[in-house]
Formats: structure tokens, C-alpha cells, sequence
């Protein structure tokens, strides 16, 4: 027979059972508390993802909009969604930035979207912010049926992409700021015979796919003095490199590339260049003067 477990081991057990209980009971609901806040959200396809939140005052009894904030490589969520507090609170919107770990979103899982010739966007890293804005909707505490979304280096790379290949997101605005590199709006037979992450090449992308995403509104975001070539997070590898020497130099060719394919394929492109004065691969300083242009009229 099996022996019977000691009476003080059964209480304790209890007692940590019910403690646990007692605290994920009394754990806040997403943006249901003024000021920042944690949560957790279990995303199906890739479970427990770390959201960094904050609920401004004027959205503490009512539902405001939701802006989703993408770290950069640093992997600090908590420090973008702090870039953003000012703006939540000037604009009246909530802050969402999900937290994309080292143990499981490696470069080309988290900014490259895992993205492959496989055509089943559930893989795709870019569907956990869809099925988040999902979540967070089924709170009661979002307005409208739309986001906006603002990406900051490895983050600006995430937002690009996620622009190009998921032209059915339901961001309203995305601001994508001081990407590292980007992938080119065209086939790798024409970007320099560099695919995918570097151009669109071994992708599902096809122009109908493209003209959807060319006409949605996206900001690229450019640091005017984010202009070094030798920066110690720069990505030197050979199709980086042949897109420009710095990142200011590689957006400005980037978005020449999406001039030239919009023409080709006869739309106007809703995309658009803004160059920051003066500020080099700073997030904070992005941040502060993407949000007029991201919330404002």
C-alpha cells in the first residue's frame, strides 16, 4: 500500500495551493487599474507571453484605444512601455508591449517573424500581436476595432515586416523606427539575390499581397543621426550591407524601393519617410516624436 502522507505535508500543500489561489484571484485584470501594470497572456500558439501595460487616468472608467509598443533587441518591454507613459496619457490611449524572450524568439523568430515559405501565418511570430489585440478587446477595456503599433530598432524591423507580409492586420497606423535593416519590397531576383530576411524573396508575398500592404499607413521612422557605419549593434552582415552603410542610409534606400515598386505596380503608396532631427539610435527620443505622428490627427 501506498503510505499515507504525513498530515503537516498535506496542510502545507493546502496552504501553498490556496495561497496561489488567493493570488491569481486577486491578480488585477489587464488595464483594469490606473498606472502600469503586468500581464500575462497565453497566447495559443506560443503560451505564456510577458505584456508590459499601462492604463492612463482618463481611461481608468472607460475604454480608450490600444497602442501595441515592440521592444528593440534589448528585450525590455517594461522600458518601452515607459518611452510611451507621457504619450498615453496626453492622447488618452493604453499601452500594450509584449516582452519576446532570448530562450524562445531568437532574431529570426522575433524581428524576422519566423517567417519561411510556409504559408501558415499561425507560425508566424507577427500573429501573436493580432491574437493579443484579440485578448485585450475581450476585456471590455479597448475601444474601437483597430490599433496602432510603434516599433524601435529590432522592433521597427517586426513592425515592417509584419506590415508587408500581413497586410490584413488590423493596425490603423504603424510607425516602424530605426530598423536595423529591412526587407526589400521585391523578389530576391531583383534585390541583389538576397531573400528573405532581405527582401521579399522565398516569401508568400505576391504583388497582390503587396499592393494590400503598400496602401495601408506606415511610417518609417528615421534618426537623422542614427548615420554610423561602425554603431555596436549595426548588423554587418553582406545584405545588410549592400542595402547602406548606416541604418539612416538603408531606410532612405528602402523607402526609394518602395516608391519605385508602388509605381511598378501602379498604386500610391500610403508609406511614408519622416526624418528626425538630430537624434541618433535613441528610442526614448523616437518614441517622443512618433506619437503625434502615430495618435494625432
Amino acid at each position: 500500500m501506498r503510505p499515507a502522507r504525513p498530515l503537516t505535508g498535506l496542510l502545507a500543500g493546502l496552504m501553498i495551493s490556496g495561497l496561489a489561489s488567493a493570488a491569481m484571484a486577486q491578480a488585477p485584470a489587464p488595464f483594469a487599474t490606473e498606472g502600469s501594470g503586468r500581464w500575462t497572456f497565453e497566447d495559443p500558439v506560443w503560451q505564456a507571453i510577458e505584456v508590459q501595460t499601462y492604463t492612463p487616468a482618463a481611461c481608468g472608467a472607460k475604454a480608450c484605444p490600444l497602442v501595441m509598443v515592440i521592444h528593440g533587441n534589448g528585450r525590455n518591454a517594461a522600458s518601452s512601455r515607459n518611452y510611451w507613459i507621457d504619450a498615453a496619457e496626453r492622447y488618452r490611449v493604453l499601452v500594450a508591449a509584449p516582452r519576446f524572450d532570448r530562450q524562445r524568439f531568437s532574431s529570426r523568430v522575433f524581428q524576422q517573424g519566423n517567417v519561411g515559405g510556409d504559408a501558415d501565418k499561425r507560425k508566424w511570430t507577427f500573429g501573436i500581436v493580432e491574437r493579443l489585440f484579440d485578448a485585450a478587446r475581450a476585456t471590455g477595456r479597448v475601444e474601437g476595432a483597430v490599433y496602432r503599433i510603434f516599433g524601435h530598432s529590432a522592433g521597427g524591423q517586426f513592425v515592417h515586416r509584419m506590415a508587408l507580409l500581413m497586410p490584413e492586420a488590423r493596425f490603423s497606423r504603424a510607425v516602424a523606427a530605426n530598423s536595423g535593416f529591412y526587407t526589400r519590397p521585391m523578389g530576391s531576383e531583383v534585390a541583389d539575390g538576397f531573400a528573405y530576411p532581405y527582401s521579399l524573396g522565398e516569401t508568400p508575398a505576391t504583388d497582390g499581397t503587396l499592393k494590400a500592404a503598400l496602401v495601408r499607413p506606415v511610417v518609417v521612422m528615421l534618426g537623422e543621426r542614427d548615420n554610423d557605419p561602425d554603431h555596436v549593434d549595426i548588423n554587418k552582415s553582406p545584405g545588410a550591407e549592400a542595402q547602406g552603410p548606416t541604418r539612416l542610409a538603408r531606410g532612405q534606400a528602402f523607402m526609394a524601393d518602395i516608391a519605385a515598386v508602388s509605381s511598378r505596380l501602379g498604386i500610391a503608396s500610403a508609406w511614408r519617410e519622416v526624418t528626425v532631427p538630430g537624434v541618433a539610435h535613441e528610442q526614448k527620443r523616437m518614441a517622443q516624436a512618433a506619437a503625434p505622428v502615430l495618435l494625432g490627427p
